[in-house]
């Protein structure tokens, strides 16, 4: 499967789950269930930060893809690759 198409996927269901999480925070909030709610809040943040992340690997295939398009032969590897 195309990767870009699997990032895209990534982040449509990361968004999807930052609107459940929202109902939910709105009710546990309208219950009194404080901490439920809290709790939920970082779980948003959470689903937030790994669009962040999603969002720049995208942009990274994306400049990736055009040089490929130019003719400059690249490769994209993990972060700390060299390390392992």
């Amino acid at each position: 499967m195309d990767p870009l198409k699997l990032i895209n996927d990534k982040i449509i269901k990361e968004k999807a789950c930052i609107d459940d999480l929202i109902k939910e925070i709105a009710m546990h909030t309208q219950n009194g269930r404080y901490q439920l709610a809290a709790d939920r809040g970082y779980d948003m943040q959470n689903s937030i930060n790994r669009i962040r992340q999603l969002e720049g690997q995208k942009g990274l295939y994306l400049i990736a893809l055009k040089y490929v398009g130019k003719g400059i032969d690249v490769e994209v590897v993990k972060k700390h690759a060299h390390q392992a």
